[in-house]
Order: C-alpha cells, then sequence, then structure tokens
C-alpha cells in the first residue's frame, strides 16, 4: 500500500530536503526555483501552492510569484501588508489553520491568484548577512493541514531558498540587461565554476582551495585565506591559505573576535577597507609575528542559514576592493557556507547509518547470546551438584564449548565491521551435529512448559557452518518458547533431499498474526513476544542466503507454525 503524503517519516523529510537543495542550487530563474520547491511539498505536506516573495526596497513592496500545479501568477504587495508583510516585518515564521479568520490576512493576493487559502506556513527568507530578503509561503485548500514537522521542513527549504537568491535575482537582472552586464556574467561564470567544484571535488580541504582561487583571481587578490570556527565555537583556524607567507598562516589560530577576520565571523558584517590599518579591528600583533604587510583587506562572512562557519578573507588588491568585489564575496562565501552544510549533512547521514547499523548488529550479538548462556548456567547448576568426576568434566567441557561460541560470536562481530567474509564452511557430520544440537536444545527447553522433540532423519555428512546453523536452529526455538508460554510441542528434523539438507521446525502454537506474516523475515518486526527483539527470524534469512540457500515459513492461526530451512548439501549423497 502506498504511503499518503501525511504519513512520511523523519528520514524521508530529511532527504527530501537534500534532494530539494540539490534542486534549488541548479535554480536560474524565480519560476525554475519556485516550480523545483512546489513539486516537493506538493507531495510531502499536502499543499497545493507556493509564494515566493523579494522585497522591492525602492517600492517598499514584495513582488514574486505565486504557484499552483504548472499556473504561475505575478504578485505585488505593499511590504507591510498582509501574512507576507507580517512575517517581513517580524522575521518570524506563521502557521495559520484558517488564515481568513486571522485579521492580518490580505485576501487580495488570493483575488490576484485565483487560488482560495485555507491553511498557511509562511516563513522569512534571510541572507546570510541576517537580512530578510523575502517571504516564502506555502498553501493548502484544507484547515489545521500543517503542523510543527511541517513547520521545519519549510524553514529548512526557505534556508536553502535564501542560500541561492542572490543567484537567481543575479540570472533575472542578466537576463533583463544592464549597465554591469559584462561584469555580471563574470561573477555568474564565476558561481558557475564553484558549481562545479563543489560538485566534483570529493575533498572538502581541496574544495576549499579551489573556491579561494577562483575567488582571488576573480577579485585581483594576491592573498587570502578561508579560516573556519572550532567545534567550541572560542577560536579560528585557517583552513587554506593562499599569497605570501601562507605557509605560516595555516598554524595559526585566532580567539572569536581577534583581528578583522574573528570580528566578521562573530559579527556575520563585511569589512571593506583599502589598508588594513583602516579598521579598528585590525590586530597588528599578527601582521607584525609574521612580518606581512597587509594592503586592503575584504573579509566577508561565510554563514548559512543561523550558522556562522568562519570568513572569507581577500587582500592586497591593488587599488583597493570595489563594491562589486564585496558583491561577488558574498556570493562565493555563500557558497562555501553550503558546500559546507552540504558536506556536513552527508557526514550526519553517513554517522546515523553507521550507527544503525552498529545498534542492528549488537541487538543480534546480545540475541544470540542468550542461547551459550542459558546452556552455560544450566550446565553450572548441575556441576554444583555433581559428585562423579566423569560427569562433572563432561559438564565442563559443554561450558567450554558455549564459552567458545561466545568467542565466535565476537570474532563475527569483529569480521562485520571490517567487512570480511563471516561464514565458515566446512565438512559438518550430521550424527555428531545433531547430537549435540540435542543436547544444548534440552537444556534450552528446561524449565519451559513446551515439549522437545528431534528427529535426525539425516545422519552423513554436509558442509556448512555449524555454529552458525546452530544459531538459526536456536532463534526458531527460542520464536516457538516465547509464542507458546502456556505450552505446546516443538519438533526439530532434518533430513536429505536431493542435494539438500532440509532442517524443519515446527510447533502448535498460535500462528503468526497475519498483520506481520507477510514481513517476518525483516529486521525489528516481532508480535509483541515477551522477550522479542524483532531479530531473529531477520538473522537466520541472512544465515541461509550466505550459504546458498533458502527459508520459508508456513502458518495457520491457532494451529500452528512451521519454518524449513534449506541448504546445499556440499557432498554426495552417502
Amino acid at each position: 500500500m502506498d504511503r499518503s503524503p501525511r504519513q512520511t517519516t523523519s528520514a524521508e523529510r530529511f532527504q527530501a530536503l537534500l534532494e530539494v537543495g540539490s534542486q534549488i542550487s541548479s535554480a536560474r530563474d524565480i519560476d525554475q526555483l519556485l516550480q523545483a520547491v512546489v513539486e516537493r511539498i506538493a507531495v510531502l505536506l499536502e499543499a497545493e501552492a507556493a509564494t515566493l516573495f523579494m522585497h522591492d526596497r525602492e517600492n517598499r513592496e514584495l513582488w514574486g510569484r505565486a504557484m499552483r500545479g504548472q499556473s504561475l501568477k505575478d504578485i505585488r504587495v505593499p511590504d507591510q501588508l498582509g501574512i507576507a508583510g507580517h512575517v517581513f516585518s517580524t522575521g518570524r515564521t506563521m502557521i495559520l489553520g484558517d488564515a481568513y479568520s486571522d485579521p492580518r490576512f490580505n485576501p487580495e493576493i488570493d483575488r490576484q491568484s485565483g487560488f482560495r487559502t485555507r491553511s498557511v506556513i509562511a516563513t522569512p527568507l534571510r541572507h546570510l548577512s541576517g537580512r530578510v530578503l523575502g517571504v516564502f509561503q506555502v498553501l493548502g485548500s484544507r484547515v489545521d493541514a500543517f503542523d510543527a514537522d511541517d513547520r521545519a521542513l519549510v524553514e529548512g527549504i526557505s534556508t536553502q531558498i535564501a542560500a541561492v537568491l542572490d543567484n537567481v535575482l543575479l540570472v533575472e537582472e542578466l537576463k533583463r540587461g544592464g549597465e554591469e552586464l559584462a561584469s555580471r556574467m563574470s561573477d555568474l561564470d564565476a558561481l558557475y565554476e564553484v558549481e562545479r567544484a563543489v560538485s566534483s571535488v570529493t575533498a572538502q580541504a581541496d574544495l576549499l582551495e579551489k573556491i579561494l582561487e577562483i575567488a582571488m583571481e576573480r577579485v585581483g587578490a594576491r592573498a587570502g585565506s578561508i579560516l573556519l570556527a572550532e567545534e567550541d565555537r572560542d577560536s579560528l583556524y585557517f583552513r587554506t591559505a593562499k599569497g605570501e607567507r601562507s605557509e605560516a598562516l595555516v598554524s595559526l589560530r585566532l580567539k572569536t573576535g581577534q583581528g578583522i577576520a574573528g570580528h566578521v565571523a562573530e559579527s556575520g558584517e563585511v569589512v571593506r577597507v583599502k589598508s588594513a590599518e583602516d579598521s579598528e579591528f585590525h590586530d597588528r600583533t599578527i601582521a607584525k609575528r609574521l612580518g606581512l604587510t597587509t594592503g586592503a583587506v575584504l573579509c566577508v562572512p561565510v554563514i548559512t542559514g543561523n550558522k556562522t562557519f568562519g570568513a572569507l578573507e581577500l587582500l592586497n588588491k591593488k587599488g583597493g576592493f570595489s563594491e562589486k568585489d564585496e558583491r561577488l564575496a558574498v556570493l562565493l562565501a555563500a557558497q562555501i557556507g553550503r558546500a559546507l552544510q552540504r558536506r556536513q549533512s552527508q557526514e550526519e547521514v553517513e554517522r546515523r547509518s553507521r550507527l544503525a547499523t552498529i545498534g542492528q548488529m549488537l541487538s543480534g550479538v546480545l540475541h544470540d547470546l542468550r542461547t551459550p548462556l542459558t546452556v552455560v548456567g544450566g550446565y553450572a547448576e548441575m556441576m554444583a551438584g555433581e559428585e562423579e568426576p566423569a560427569l562433572r568434566a563432561e559438564m565442563s567441557a559443554q561450558i567450554l564449548t558455549q564459552l567458545q561460541h561466545i568467542s565466535d560470536m565476537q570474532q563475527e562481530t569483529l569480521a562485520f565491521v571490517r567487512g570480511e567474509k563471516s561464514v565458515f564452511i566446512r565438512r559438518v557430520f550430521m550424527h555428531v551435529f545433531m547430537r549435540e544440537l540435542t543436547e544444548q536444545l534440552v537444556q534450552e527447553f528446561a524449565g519451559t512448559q513446551v515439549e522437545l522433540k528431534v528427529h535426525a532423519g539425516y545422519t552423513g555428512a554436509a558442509r556448512f557452518d555449524e555454529n552458525k546453523i546452530k544459531r538459526v536452529i536456536f532463534n526458531l526455538s527460542r520464536n516457538a518458547i516465547d509464542a507458546m508460554p502456556e505450552g505446546g510441542r516443538f519438533l526439530l528434523s532434518v533430513e536429505r533431499e536431493a542435494d539438500e539438507v532440509v532442517f524443519r521446525a515446527k510447533d502448535n502454537g498460535p500462528g503468526i498474526p497475519p498483520e506481520i506474516a507477510g514481513r517476518l523475515f525483516e529486521s525489528f518486526v516481532t508480535s509483541g513476544k515477551k522477550h522479542g527483539t524483532g531479530l531473529g527470524l531477520a538473522i537466520v534469512k541472512k544465515i541461509a542466503r550466505e550459504h546458498g540457500g533458502s527459508v520459508n515459513c508456513k502458518t495457520q492461526v491457532g494451529k500452528g507454525t512451521s519454518f524449513e530451512v534449506r541448504l546445499p548439501a556440499g557432498t554426495p549423497l552417502d
């Protein structure tokens, strides 16, 4: 059954946010930007329309596009009017369940767009400098359609829109022409070059070095550096540097607020001066210690959303840096911030995936430790009351065998972490294997109300990993015990059928509920058994597949369940 849009998981929303970010970054005009966003939010939020407003300072208006389906409308309203005007003025997100019940709502926008608004999420588009550039609205036709999770998703999208809005507006401006067309084209080329680097360069250090190289070349700086904040936010370090004495800079650390770069990273303000001496934030001790003469300085913050990553500092341009240089530097710093944020997001996804894998692995190990520990405990109790040396020695040997199984599990876990093959297939004599297995199962079933019966129909040779196949049998037997707390019967048999060894485990318990019968072999699927982890049958399937075999289940509510595990025998029929 398909999942409805309102049932999307946090992981799906996080993945959608990454995908939207990728689409937004490639948008080259307002319409394309809005199209990329609306297509995703329509699926995730049941939203039917969206409006992207930009601020026109000169006319004190909010202008932009409203989109519903494939239809686009131009919108222009006063920047203090309506929900959009309120969000723009306050810089705070709003959620409305019934827009027409709020006195701030401006129905004129509906009249312009032809859409009947019910529910609204409106959030500011905040520039990396902190200035509000405009407003992004998501509109629905249902009352109370949006919640806090929807708000978080829309705010995340708006952050990514704001990060590329300068680029998009620049393209729009270039399309209309203008006095600075040639220089704007140069800026656009630089942004495209950076975008290609973001997509192609894998190492973060190489990426930042490439962006710094582009920035210095485009503005004519003779030196430059990218400084990033340490995790504790108490200091900055030079992630990459070019120009005179750049090697010495890499080993330096700046305290928060120290020097021009420290001030820019802390305050989020841009500093552009013809000489470092002209700035009140210039720290002469650094230049003196390194023997540097610092001329013109252009330093801009590296910010994405509300997070400050550091600063981009460009130095010593002959004649000083221009306003055009500042604009380009701000755009490139935004690209640095996006690249760093994207890398952090990727690392976070990878970290979560590793933790989930480790968690499942450890859960499986703990799940399977129950069997050898139960056997060890049983034999230990028996040894306490046994005086016959020969029997005590036999019990001791069984305990040592189980401890070896625990050690094997440990080695298997390490092999999993290292990516090594963990199946050790060798020749197994079935009469010995089934005798040992039966002795251990007796310990497992002791103290339960379940009757155990074992039938060894095949006593020849086979080839498989005996410790892993024991894990399969014990997982199936534990499931049967957990399913029949009031008592029942469990029959284990093994037969040779053509080129396969077939293990069958059958119980007369209550059967498996229909709602999970089709998902039995998935991780963490359980019918609510007292001791169930939801991993037992997933482990059974994994082990069977590692042997080139298969496992299937037949169940009937009220009459019991049977499992059949088929393995390649690996030896000629005796």
